[in-house]
């Protein structure tokens, strides 16, 4: 039985290995994500005991060596490497390079995110692909037109004139989670820093940091090593079968 339950395990991790590469490669082409990985961990080994009678006719137990144990997921994280640079030659794209996100302001609080492209609403106000505002340093920011020039440091100016600049936060410990459309949610009361290293490109959008190459290799490992473990419960569960069919009828 033993051999079956770790079997069936096994599966169970595989089948969201499975599912996490999927969403990788589905999301190769949107700006700014950032593939996830999982992280898989081993079940605390059991030490068994033999118990057995003494010479004195107690019961007495004797170590007998480690059960391994299952396997699980423990986490789910994402990769925080710089995705390449796609020119759009778009006033309104940002791509950023380095540790930093944009801050945007959602219904559900303060979330982040590296996809940087954004428009303006009908009221001026720079917002992503959601409709969410995108924040400044001194809160949302309005616009005249849809033209802005934004420097390096994110810095936006109209007419010549700086009228803000995007809050690009960084944070010191890896406390962000995955939220969903490209956003990210950070834990507990994180209070992010402000990124001074980050640099901010007008007129491009960051790739997907997603390798397509290694995604579909780890894809063909993922998909064998589920292969193997089913045939695996399936020999197992054939010998049970036998078990319960054969050895009752034996005189």
């Amino acid at each position: 039985m033993r051999g079956l339950y770790n079997a069936s395990g096994s599966m169970l991790v595989n089948q969201v290995r499975l599912e996490n590469i999927s969403n990788n490669i589905s999301n190769l082409n949107t700006p700014g994500f950032k593939r996830s990985e999982t992280l898989v961990r081993a079940f605390a080994d059991t030490l068994l005991y033999c118990i057995e009678n003494n010479q004195e006719g107690k019961k007495s137990s004797l170590p007998v060596g480690l059960l391994a144990q299952n396997v699980a997921i423990d986490d789910t994280i994402f990769a925080s490497s710089d995705g390449g640079l796609n020119l759009t030659e778009r006033k309104l794209d940002l791509a950023l390079q380095g540790p930093g996100f944009f801050a945007l302001e959602t219904p559900r609080g303060v979330r982040y995110t590296r996809d940087g492209h954004f428009g303006v609403n009908g009221e001026g106000v720079l917002v992503n692909s959601q409709g969410y505002p995108v924040l400044c340093e001194t809160g949302t920011l309005v616009l005249q037109s849809d033209q802005p020039e934004v420097d390096c440091q994110g810095n936006i100016y109209e007419n010549g004139e700086r009228i803000g600049r995007l809050r690009i936060v960084e944070f010191t410990e890896e406390v962000l989670r995955k939220e969903g459309y490209n956003l990210f949610q950070a834990a507990g009361d994180t209070i992010p820093v402000s990124s001074e290293t980050t640099v901010v490109f007008q007129g491009y959008l960051e790739d997907s940091n997603t390798d397509l190459s290694r995604q579909m290799t780890d894809l063909i490992k993922v998909r064998r090593s589920y292969e193997a473990a089913q045939k695996i419960a399936q020999v197992y569960d054939r010998l049970l079968s036998r078990a319960a069919n054969e050895l009752g009828s034996l005189k």
